[in-house]
């Protein structure tokens, strides 16, 4: 039995970590013969491994060569995928994956200074638990998924514990603080990156990275048409949807959701044919609600459904995060907003190295989304921006022809697959 530390320290993570999970155990399930090897340990991690999936695969590692008869097998009880064990900090997504959760990610899922400053005892007592754990038990491999803030300082500390480390999503130092590559080249077995562009930074920095492509790229999908989710959701047929993404984390709802009400309910005025629509996760379901009764505007809140609820939007406003890309994957004009504590502000302009904070900006190069950030993000500016793209056809098309330039920077690969892939190799060549 192996055991993987995996550790999700957000939302995004936790989607991403439940799919990685997934992936792994299939892996696992290909490679794994359930008979002794010479060494008297189970095949499963001293036979010879099966091929690295390809960038243009079938998404899903049962669509490969000979994977009938392995998913068969696998059904009789020859192969186990069993004989992985995962345990680590996560939320609901991954603990349906079957992790063991030992600490809630919701407690830590703050950003900003001040807000960090706030969640002091609740981030010390994750570090806490975690170590508990690595004394405890053996640990053969630790996964860390984004969260750099947090995972770079557990990865001193599970690299002096002598646990081999994996970076899954890893930081974007090519942004902010580059000097952290340093750090992750020593702490690391190996780095695997999301966007082609981040390949060629850390190999340059002496790390060994793997370009897996993006984990969003094959889970972004509607699952219904537009026509039902309105009869769903109840809104008038005709109506013009504007969606708004106050953020996963509740720091960030209760700084943006208000503004974006405020503008709402300007922009509501003007126009008799819009519906509005706040899509959340269901742990912020509850704060959302209370702001949402404060303002005298239409709102249907849309409970973990967001795929289907931005897929069926005219256009988004955007807590900047994974969301922008989840909304430019969908095909959704947008806006992108964003909004800290003046001191969290004030650091981040001092150490970031970029101009830009929307993702597709940034992969592109180009200002293809609107961003409204700090003292730009106002009621009056953000109503005035969604009256100009409900207005100027050339506009919103020109974003959306803006998206394509981004598909084309994304991979197909399945990037769940090929990082499965990594890491069950790490995990034999370990034995």
């Amino acid at each position: 039995m192996k055991k993987i530390l995996i550790i999700a320290g957000e939302p995004s993570a936790d989607l991403h970590g439940a799919n990685l999970v997934k992936a792994i155990r299939e892996r696992v399930a290909q490679n794994t013969p359930q008979t002794q090897g010479s060494s008297g340990r189970p095949a499963s991690f001293t036979q010879e491994r099966s091929a690295e999936p390809s960038p243009a695969s079938v998404p899903g590692p049962l669509a490969q060569e000979g994977t009938e008869e392995i998913t068969k097998q696998a059904i009789e009880g020859i192969y186990k995928p069993d004989d992985v064990e995962f345990t680590g900090i996560g939320g609901r997504l991954m603990k349906e994956a079957g992790v063991n959760i030992i600490y809630d990610a919701d407690k830590i899922a703050v950003v900003g200074i001040s807000e960090v400053i706030k969640h002091l005892g609740m981030i010390r007592q994750a570090f806490q638990t975690v170590e508990a754990l690595v004394h405890k038990e053996h640990i053969d491999l630790a996964v860390l998924i984004d969260f750099p803030d947090f995972n770079l300082r557990l990865a001193k500390k599970l690299y002096k514990m002598q646990v081999p480390l994996v970076y899954y999503i890893s930081p974007q130092v090519w942004a902010w603080r580059k000097g952290r590559v340093k750090k992750i080249a020593r702490y690391f077995k190996k780095i695997l990156v999301i966007f082609g562009f981040e390949e060629s930074f850390y190999k340059n920095a002496g790390v060994d990275v793997k370009f897996v492509g993006h984990p969003l790229v094959k889970t972004v999908k509607m699952t219904k048409t537009k026509e039902e989710l309105l009869k769903k959701y109840d809104i008038p047929a005709g109506t013009r949807t504007i969606a708004m993404l106050p953020g996963s984390r509740t720091a960030e709802v209760k700084r943006h959701l208000p503004i974006m009400l405020e503008a709402a309910s300007r922009i509501n005025k003007a126009y008799k044919e819009l519906s509005f629509i706040v899509p959340v996760l269901s742990s912020q379901a509850g704060i959302c609600t209370q702001i949402v009764q404060a303002f005298d505007v239409p709102v249907k809140i849309i409970i973990d459904d967001t795929y289907n609820a931005v897929g069926m939007s005219e256009f988004a406003v955007v807590t900047s995060g994974t969301a922008t890309l989840e909304t430019a994957l969908l095909g959704i004009p947008m806006v992108i907003v964003y909004k800290v504590s003046f001191l969290s502000h004030m650091v981040a302009k001092v150490m970031l190295s970029i101009d830009r904070i929307g993702i597709i900006n940034i992969a592109t190069g180009e200002d293809i989304v609107p961003e409204l950030v700090q003292s730009g993000l106002k009621p009056e500016t953000l109503a005035n921006m969604m009256d100009r793209y409900l207005k100027d056809k050339g506009a919103y098309s020109t974003m959306k022809e803006g998206y394509l330039k981004l598909r084309n920077i994304l991979s197909d690969r399945d990037a769940s697959e090929v990082a499965a892939y990594e890491i069950v190799n790490l995990l034999e060549n370990a034995v």
